[in-house]
């Protein structure tokens, strides 16, 4: 919602100026302010609609429904005939849940200008909400033949047909909100999320043209683009014309690479992108780049010299391998070769033989070389700064981070030792650009979550606090400051590795309003701190005992908040089931080196797993894979259990939260006597019918028991 224009105030043209004011600070959300030359409005012209308008707007965005609805209502009262107020009406009741209100307040909207897209969007949101996707798109087709150049209608155009399973049209309205508004961040995300299953089979240099620029785009959920952007990679020339290089032994390979005519793979501009942002998760690309690692460690060792025109795409290979963390099976001759480049590079100087020490980085990270120190303090050539930065400097200011870090409670536990020991070796997971919310306040936020639930009103504005239970390297803690209102987050963890990452990459994208700590889920109940928020998602099935540990969290929850939670689905893990019994069979350690060997034998042991196994973007890093099904400590669940969990810790089940609308609309259809859709027997019978349902984790949200 934009912020609402100024009615005509031809009989109050001296005060003008200072309504004028008070909306560009809106615009810029400095709402104390926008406040200040209001309040002077309404004391020289008590009444004045417009004032009282703006003021239940920014009561609005501050969370303050009532208040807000009561100006707005002044406002109305004063000046029925203006359809901006009813607008803001509609968005404040249908953020108090109150949907028939909403729907009343868009339609007098209407009534008074029949092409106002905003109200048809509001309509939209109302019908969402209820589950009718078909009414929703309705109204908002009504807006797009009146304003085909509308941003918003064209981006909820696409939302909404993304959500019926329309991606194709889907992708037409993003792209088209895309070229009014190229740098929104929710217009990417969107547009992204629509390519989510397309893959090329002809290039398409216009469609890439507009999906290049999204690449390392906070917001943007690389996985979305992953399909798309490599078989953009596979029909590019250079990367056919090196087809002979998959299967090649390194003196082969090596002889491909150093001929004249060599294509440069690294000058395609999309596989570039993808090298620095993406996660290579094509084996087609996979057996490629393998191809070219190999040849590049041959010529390390007889023709350094024919490295040098390949500088950029050493560079890209070793950041890859890195950022993968070095998935990829070593033949034995590579195992062979290694030890030989290790000693030539033992004293070498950065600055000359950059492209040997890149070629040494495709296989193991530079940080861990013991002259690691000295790489770090030598000057390397502008062409590999960015190898250096991600290698060395990066890991080398995460050691010292974890040092600093408080720790806020013991980790004694014999499990949670154990699982900390899986993330110290290397954080995890590892990801370029943050997924960024938009802030709202508490209730609006559930509201957006659980759309069939009414959530009350909090009282008045305020700061959020909020727990993350469980954040990793961060991107959890990132994405909860950024989706509440004036947001303060504790975020915790085992692993001071993935802290210490976390750290620096929030001080990268300028977060500032999130605490990092050492803490142990299982003790944390003992800090004395008590949130408004906790989330903790894909983190109490790993402890010793879930139970006790969300009992844990829930002493820390204050009486009126919300705890949201993730938990594995017994059917939706049953590949992962699999995999972990094939593990143990075979009996398959948990090393990187076993980790590897598990990942090129499972096309042996079981080829259907192994490629239902691989269209997982886990499946393509190290960490991930071993997250995924060598974790030490894991728990699953049925709703039945999820049933008994929720009640033995004192709390109440709300619902899933789901990003598209379509399982809820199923569930409506299918159990009409459920509206709020929190029946989990119901749930069971749902996910019997799609058991890929919850195939990532049950996400839930819960309060405490009233």
């Amino acid at each position: 919602m934009s912020a609402p224009e100024s009615d005509a105030v031809a009989d109050k043209a001296h005060l003008l100026p200072i309504l004028r004011a008070a909306m560009r600070a809106i615009e810029a959300a400095k709402f104390d302010q926008a406040t200040g030359f209001l309040d002077s409005l309404l004391k020289q012209e008590p009444g004045f609609a417009d004032a009282l308008h703006l003021q239940g707007y920014i009561a609005l965005q501050r969370g303050e429904l009532e208040r807000a609805r009561d100006l707005v209502g002044q406002a109305i009262a004063a000046d029925y005939h203006f359809e901006n107020y009813h607008l803001t009406l509609g968005h404040i009741l249908l953020a108090m849940g109150d949907r028939d209100g909403a729907r009343q307040s868009f339609g007098a909207a209407l009534t008074l200008n029949k092409t106002l897209p905003d109200a048809y969007i509001g309509l939209a949101h109302v019908f969402m909400a209820e589950g009718a996707l078909d009414a929703a798109v309705g109204a908002l087709f009504t807006a797009f033949n009146d304003n085909l150049k509308h941003p918003e209608t064209n981006y909820m155009l696409g939302y909404a047909l993304l959500a019926q399973g329309d991606s194709k049209r889907a992708t037409g309205f993003f792209r088209r909100a895309l070229q009014f508004v190229p740098d929104s961040v929710r217009y990417q995300a969107g547009f992204a999320r629509s390519l989510r299953d397309l893959r090329l089979n002809r290039p398409d240099p216009a469609l890439m043209a507009v999906v290049l620029p999204l690449l390392g785009k906070p917001g943007v959920e690389p996985r979305d683009l992953a399909p798309l952007v490599q078989s953009s990679i596979r029909l590019a020339p250079a990367f056919t014309a090196l087809a002979a290089i998959d299967n090649a032994l390194p003196a082969e390979a090596a002889g491909i690479l150093a001929a004249p005519d060599c294509p440069d793979l690294s000058a395609e501009p999309v596989f570039a992108a993808w090298m620095a942002h993406g996660l290579v998760s094509d084996t087609a690309v996979e057996r490629r780049l393998q191809g070219l690692r190999r040849g590049a460690l041959h010529l390390a060792l007889a023709d350094p010299a024919a490295l040098d025109r390949h500088g950029r795409l050493l560079r890209l290979l070793a950041i890859r391998g890195f950022q993968a963390e070095y998935v990829d099976p070593v033949s034995n001759t590579e195992k062979q070769l290694l030890p030989q480049l290790d000693r030539l590079l033992a004293g070498a100087d950065p600055g000359s033989d950059a492209a040997r020490f890149a070629v040494w980085a495709c296989y193991e990270p530079l940080y861990r070389r013991p002259d690691a120190a000295r790489l770090s303090a030598a000057a390397w050539p502008a062409a590999y700064a960015a190898l250096k930065r991600a290698q060395i400097d990066e890991p080398l200011a995460e050691r010292a981070l974890a040092a600093g870090l408080p720790a806020l409670t013991p980790v004694d536990d014999t499990v949670s030792r154990d699982v900390q020991a899986m993330y110290e070796e290397s954080p995890f997971p590892r990801w370029n650009q943050p997924i960024l919310g938009t802030p709202l306040t508490v209730p609006m936020r559930l509201r957006a979550a659980l759309p069939l639930q009414t959530i009350p009103a909090t009282s008045g504005p305020g700061h959020t606090d909020v727990l993350v239970a469980g954040c990793g390297t961060g991107l959890h803690a990132i994405l909860a400051a950024t989706s509440y209102s004036e947001a303060q987050v504790l975020a915790i963890d085992l692993s001071r590795s993935s802290l210490a990452y976390a750290t620096r990459k929030a001080a990268e994208n300028g977060i500032r309003n999130v605490e990092f700590a050492q803490a142990d889920i299982l003790r944390i109940g003992s800090i004395g701190r008590q949130f408004d928020v906790i989330e903790s998602f894909g983190v109490l099935h790993h402890l010793r005992d879930p139970g006790a540990g969300l009992a844990q969290l829930v002493r820390l929850l204050k009486p009126e908040g919300y705890m949201m939670l993730g938990l594995y689905s017994e059917l939706g893990r049953r590949d992962v089931v699999a995999a972990r019994e094939l593990i143990a069979r075979h009996g398959f350690g948990d090393s990187p080196d076993d980790v590897r060997r598990f990942r090129r034998k499972v096309w042996q042991l079981d080829p259907q797993l192994a490629a239902r196994l691989a269209q997982s973007s886990a499946f393509h890093a190290l960490s991930d894979l071993r997250d995924l099904v060598f974790h030490r400590q894991e728990h699953r669940y049925t709703p039945a259990q999820l049933r008994e969990l929720i009640a033995g810790a004192g709390l109440e089940f709300l619902g899933f939260e789901f990003t598209s609308p379509q399982p809820l609309q199923e569930y409506r259809q299918r159990f009409p006597g459920d509206p709020i859709a929190t029946d989990l027997a119901n749930w069971a019978k749902m996910e019997e019918a799609n058991p890929d349902l919850f195939a990532n984790c049950y996400r839930f949200w819960v309060r405490h028991r009233r």
